[in-house]
């Protein structure tokens, strides 16, 4: 079965690759790890950022995501740049000409969003449900509505989020592709949805975890980094799989993970 890493015992764990064969080329970051990386208030980024640029840059080890991963990420960033919008929207000092109800709206879900931070130390970022809400709320208005959204739009996202997109690069990431032809020495095998729908059956892992795992083993990579325990149990579940490395808490904060590392 694969291994599950714990960010303490990569440089034995690589010393062993490196006496097997020698050291990979790359690794797959799961999505909380580009999540992590760029947004500095998540609880594993300075742990995270310390061990690729100590492991894993240091030793000339590409880090890749895929499109699933990419999608979860730029999906965070648009909730997260939203909700900063919305609530700078409503904050004393803004220059924002929004009607009193269309402010009560952002009031009242940011109201509940304070309380979920307060009370379940929560990201400070709307779920994409009380977006909607909100934005349902300008639409019963018509065009004016419609208007003021895309106002709130242009205001919150345009820019910002290509910038985000643009900083995977910056962060050391890339997409990885059967169909770069710089990056066609890396795949050992075609990466297809038949392989990730067998991961998924094989493992119940969420499709998304499965997309990631089908990724690295259609590729000459050894393991992915990742911040969640679901990929940990389908890596642990499968005689197949690949390796996972992650942070020594996170698996320690599951007696069932920690039982099996």
């Amino acid at each position: 079965m694969g291994k599950v890493i714990r960010f303490s015992k990569f440089s034995n764990y690589i010393k062993e690759l490196n006496e097997l064969g020698g050291c990979p080329a790359g690794t797959i970051l799961d999505a909380n790890v580009i999540i992590t990386l760029s947004y500095s208030p998540k609880k594993y980024h300075t742990r995270t950022l310390d061990f690729l640029n100590k492991e894993i840059y240091a030793r000339d080890i590409k880090c890749y995501t895929t499109v699933n991963t990419t999608s979860e990420y730029l999906e965070f960033h648009r909730r997260l740049l939203m909700t900063e919008g919305l609530r700078d929207s409503i904050d004393s000092d803004s220059k924002s000409n929004l009607p009193n109800k269309k402010k009560q709206l952002i009031r009242l879900q940011s109201g509940i969003l304070a309380n979920r931070e307060k009370n379940n130390k929560a990201d400070p970022v709307f779920f994409d449900r009380e977006i909607k809400k909100i934005r349902e709320g300008f639409y019963e208005s018509g065009v004016v509505g419609k208007n003021l959204w895309k106002e709130l739009c242009d205001f919150s996202l345009m820019k910002k989020l290509q910038e985000e997109y643009e900083n995977l690069e910056n962060l050391g990431v890339k997409y990885i592709s059967p169909n770069d032809k710089d990056q066609k020495e890396f795949f050992i095998k075609e990466m297809t949805w038949a392989g990730a729908v067998k991961i998924c059956a094989e493992t119940c892992a969420g499709f998304s975890d499965s997309m990631i795992l089908n990724a690295l083993e259609s590729t000459s990579f050894q393991f992915a980094v990742s911040l969640d325990s679901d990929i940990a149990f389908a890596v642990l579940s499968n005689s197949t799989m690949k390796d996972v490395v992650m942070p020594d808490d996170l698996i320690d904060s599951s007696e069932a993970l920690s039982a099996l590392v």
